[in-house]
């Protein structure tokens, strides 16, 4: 028996445009789950993912395009999805801003706790 390895595919994916998370869908069989998983890392509860869409994106900015369907999410993923996570996503209930009502669950302490402890080092 032959066993079929799929390719590794990672999203990288924000709310906020600062703030990213890395979704694998390696294996993903259709756009409806790659939503899911996409809505799942970013802690989107489900009563509200019906608020939400998904845009193409870039680090830095918020969406750059029209939200995308499940199979225009799917055929993104299968044609230009890597392991280095080439891909980016906003995910929002606008294309011009974060949603006004949401929690990541990312340690907003963490990185001035980072820094708070390497205070003496030189830049």
């Amino acid at each position: 028996m032959t066993q079929t390895i799929q390719p590794i595919i990672r999203l990288v994916v924000s709310c906020n445009g600062e703030q990213y998370r890395v979704v694998d869908v390696t294996g993903a069989p259709d756009g409806s789950w790659v939503r899911e998983r996409v809505y799942a890392k970013l802690n989107i509860p489900d009563d509200t993912q019906t608020d939400y869409s998904i845009f193409p994106s870039e680090i830095g900015s918020f969406a750059l395009g029209d939200p995308l369907n499940d199979r225009d999410l799917f055929s993104l993923c299968r044609k230009y999805g890597d392991p280095s996570g080439s891909l980016k996503f906003f995910v929002s209930t606008s294309p011009n801003k974060p949603p006004s009502q949401y929690d990541p669950g990312y340690n907003s302490d963490l990185t001035s706790s980072f820094f708070a402890g390497h205070r003496s080092a030189r830049y």
